[in-house]
């Protein structure tokens, strides 16, 4: 099997020289610095344990109407990270999982209203949805307080501040993402399995904690990690919350100011100290769970049973109203509002926003479709996500059949490589592949190819490598579960009849994939289009302009920092960014007559 040896050669040399090279320039910058890298350790600026660091992480302060203050600890910028990813981590995985037993174990009226509205927030419209909750949660104007002090009539007004503020945002954004992976796992179990348990006189609550729950661990324990992946990454929200000195106190916040001193000459050993703490405490994380969110247990996910349900008793209804509603709406609030920003006028100093009337949509897109950087940018996304998904689909086939088709150790390794970018977190990558471009580019400097590949000039190319190789798991595991499901006699057939591999590869083996490559592309693309990290560094090194290489989400960090109408050109840029992945999701779903529903 020829084909198969070159397979897995060319998946060992696409993430050895796009993944594990970059990353290991970070190691080496670390050892060469490892005196400065010392002095950065004392500094309590990043481990702080002393008692000053809770002194302001709650309390009141004494105005007319008092103030409930609720900031969080500070710890310094990396126990700061884990504290807020671990909270964000437990926080969705229990409402999580509360959501998903209750969807999959139970039937009611409204069921799947509360389905729809639990997946809402997985549309992504990055900074504009912390930007509403930054509003919602204004002290003076916010509409939180507006709600407890002028609707309902308390004493006291309420500020979330800091990474308290931080933590909020993005337990939000990340409730769907461990209630999808709670839900696969729960469907996963053979509901046979409690039914033998009731026949035996165990009741609900027992045949959960004995047999639904035990099972169902590994997948509460994988979207634990993840959230947390997702979290500790999480730039978005510290950038909109950057005015307070504590928000900035992050690991992705202080490796993406880092990482821009960098850009502008100044070099500094902590960016690259930062950034390999960053990639280690993922890659533990990720680690811990690896036997879970492999490729071989990915394809176990493939397959959901029908679930044992129950009748809700008369309390589970009330609180399934009262409590599983209420949170999937206020999970929604932030896209709601967002959306609500392109039909405002404006949102300053007002708990909701201003004038929403259908001539300020008309306003705030024509600005978009008039402005030619705009324009350029809404180009640069789409292109970038079609050439990585291209990119990843040709790799991810490779890797997925040298992983489905043959065995040992090497294919263990390919298959942990394939699938770590999950855990590799955006900012790291970006920091690695500045680096790589500055060497590269030296190499060749005062030659057309040292221009061509000089990240100030185009950091295209490193854009769209950069987007496929984090977003490569994902087309990985579609196609590999894809060729599970293809019997290997009839790849024998074709070889004993004179064919090559490559030839059973071209007329059966991609003709029985094309949903699962279909479906894996539509997650690649989806995935890329809304990228922050990469998009926001990498995309920003040759600024605004006719020939700009920003993306759709770098346009909308950019303008809501530039001052209060930016904010609705940011959201309007956001709402296209939604059109353009709807589009894709629909045309798919069109073209294969199915309806995709993807766990990370």
């Amino acid at each position: 099997m020829n084909f198969i040896k070159a397979s897995t050669i060319a998946g060992y040399a696409f993430l050895s020289v796009f993944l594990i090279l970059p990353l290991s320039l970070i190691f080496l910058q670390v050892a060469t610095s490892i005196r400065e890298v010392y002095n950065l350790i004392s500094d309590p600026f990043y481990f702080n344990l002393s008692p000053e660091a809770f002194r302001n992480a709650f309390f009141i302060r004494e105005i007319e109407p008092p103030v409930v203050v609720i900031r969080g600890p500070d710890l310094g910028v990396v126990l700061n990270s884990l504290w807020i990813a671990t909270w964000v981590a437990v926080i969705d995985t229990t409402l999580g999982f509360i959501l998903a037993y209750v969807l999959a174990k139970y039937v009611f009226r409204g069921r799947t209203a509360l389905g729809l509205l639990a997946t809402i927030p997985l549309i992504v419209m990055p900074f504009a949805t912390a930007y509403v909750i930054r509003k919602i949660l204004d002290p003076q104007w916010g509409t939180l307080n507006w709600v407890l002090h002028e609707v309902l009539g308390l004493p006291f007004r309420v500020e979330i501040s800091g990474l308290a503020a931080v933590a909020l945002v993005q337990s939000l954004m990340y409730l769907p993402i461990a209630y999808l992976n709670i839900y696969a796992a729960l469907t996963r179990v053979d509901p046979t399995l409690e039914e033998v348990a009731n026949n035996l006189g165990a009741d609900e609550g027992r045949a959960a904690r004995d047999i639904l729950i035990p099972l169902a661990t590994p997948g509460v324990a994988a979207a634990f990690v993840l959230v947390f992946i997702f979290a500790i990454d999480d730039v978005a929200a510290p950038i909109i919350f950057q005015d307070d000195p504590a928000a900035r106190k992050l690991l992705a916040y202080q490796v993406y100011s880092k990482f821009l001193d960098q850009v502008r000459g100044q070099i500094s050993p902590a960016a690259a100290f930062l950034a390999l703490i960053l990639l280690t405490i993922s890659i533990a994380a990720f680690l811990s769970v690896r036997r879970y969110v492999g490729l071989r247990q990915y394809a176990m996910l493939i397959r959901q049973l029908r679930p044992k349900s129950y009748k809700p008793s008369p309390l589970g209804k009330v609180l399934i109203y009262l409590l599983a509603f209420p949170l999937v709406v206020a999970a929604s609030t932030p896209l709601v509002g967002a959306i609500s920003l392109v039909f405002a006028e404006r949102w300053t100093i007002t708990p909701l926003p201003e004038s929403i009337t259908l001539e300020n949509f008309l306003r705030h897109v024509g600005w978009i479709v008039e402005s030619e950087v705009f324009r350029r940018g809404i180009f640069n996304t789409i292109y970038y996500g079609i050439s990585a998904t291209a990119i990843m689909v040709i790799v991810g086939f490779l890797i997925a059949i040298a992983a489905a088709r043959s065995r040992g150790v090497h294919i263990e390794a390919l298959d942990a490589l394939a699938t770590a970018p999950i855990a590799i977190p955006g900012l790291v990558v970006a920091y690695a592949y500045f680096l790589t471009s500055l060497q590269i580019s030296a190499a060749f400097k005062g030659t057309v190819l040292g221009d061509v590949l000089n990240p100030l000039q185009h950091p295209e190319l490193y854009l769209i490598v950069g987007y496929a190789v984090r977003k490569l798991p994902f087309v990985v595991r579609s196609m590999y579960a894809g060729l599970l499901q293809i019997h290997k006699s009839m790849e024998e057939v074709a070889l004993n009849l004179g064919d090559n591999y490559r030839g059973v590869s071209r007329k059966i083996l991609i003709p029985l994939l094309t949903t699962n490559i279909l479906s894996g592309a539509l997650i690649g693309f989806v995935y890329i289009t809304s990228e922050v990290s990469l998009s926001i560094t990498l995309g920003a090194l040759k600024g605004v302009g006719v020939d700009t290489a920003m993306p759709i989400t770098a346009f909308m960090k950019e303008r809501f920092e530039s001052g209060v109408y930016g904010v609705q050109e940011a959201a309007t840029l956001g709402l296209v960014l939604v059109a353009i992945q709807i589009s894709a999701i629909m045309l798919t779903t069109r073209v294969l007559k199915t309806r995709y529903g993807f766990v990370l």
